[in-house]
This record gives C-alpha cells, sequence and structure tokens, in this order.
C-alpha cells in the first residue's frame, strides 16, 4: 500500500471520527421511539411563581397536582401502592417522600390524604417551597378491572 493509500485511509477514518463526535455532542439518535413500552410511574408536578410558606397554602397547590395524576389513574384503570412527594425549595434543595401501602391507593381522596400526610411534616419551613410533585409507582389495575378480568375465567 503506498503511502497516497494510508492517508487516505487515515483521512476516511478522521472523517468518519469527526461524524461519530459530531453526533454525539449533540444528541442525535435515529433509532426509533419504542412508545410501547409499560409505564412504571404517573405523575405531575408544578414550578410556583411565588414560593409557598405555610401548609396550607402546599396542601392547596398539592390538590390540583393529585387532579392531574388521578384523572391518568381514572383514564387508564392503573392504581399504585407507592406513592412519592417530590419537594423542591426556594435554594434548589431537593427532597422526596416515599410511602408503599399494602393495597393500590382506591381512591382520589385515599391519595389526596396519603400526599398531606407526607407533606405536613416538612412544616414549617425556613426556605419557600418553589416546586411540588406527586407520583404512583408500583403500578398495576384498578380493583374493577382486576375484577373483571377475573369473571372472564371459566367458573
Amino acid at each position: 500500500m503506498g503511502t497516497e493509500e494510508r492517508a487516505e485511509g487515515r483521512s476516511a477514518e478522521a472523517a468518519e471520527s469527526r461524524k461519530i463526535i459530531h453526533i454525539d455532542m449533540r444528541a442525535i439518535d435515529e433509532r426509533p421511539v419504542r412508545a410501547d413500552r409499560v409505564r412504571k410511574s404517573v405523575g405531575a408536578e408544578n414550578t410556583f411563581p411565588v414560593d409557598l410558606f405555610t401548609y396550607e397554602a402546599a396542601r392547596d397547590q398539592l390538590r390540583e397536582i393529585i387532579d392531574k395524576v388521578w384523572e391518568h389513574c381514572e383514564r387508564s384503570g392503573t392504581r399504585g401502592r407507592t406513592i412519592t412527594l417530590k419537594v423542591k425549595f426556594a435554594n434548589f434543595r431537593q427532597i422526596t417522600r416515599r410511602h408503599t401501602g399494602q393495597m393500590p391507593i382506591g381512591t382520589r381522596g385515599e391519595l389526596e390524604q396519603l400526599g398531606g400526610a407526607l407533606l405536613e411534616p416538612l412544616f414549617p419551613v425556613a426556605k419557600g417551597i418553589r416546586l411540588l410533585g406527586i407520583s404512583l409507582s408500583s403500578l398495576g389495575a384498578s380493583e374493577v378491572e382486576c375484577d373483571h378480568q377475573l369473571s372472564l375465567a371459566p367458573q
């Protein structure tokens, strides 16, 4: 192999390396999105324009977030056993509090009660709350769907 051929080979390798680096640096990923995966959790969060300092104000905001999560649960027929509360303070410190029950959370009221129970011990707060979020995980079908599925089995 002559000098020119080796130089062309190295030039082609360098061009390919530059192309790979270009793609990696820009996070270009041409693989198709797999939207058929099983959802592992459902959640919502909200960042507030004014920091929250009282339990009452935080609880009221949490109710709106719970509404979003519960709407999804109702539409999809899923329920979760684990509730996670996410709190981000004005100084951007973030904490989570979690509770896992034996049975899936069955009602919106139960979700609100558990969310409030996770939130209340954080007060009073020294730094205001900038963001609140709620998520449900350990998902499964609602009891209504489970009963319906069981009734299809031969008896």
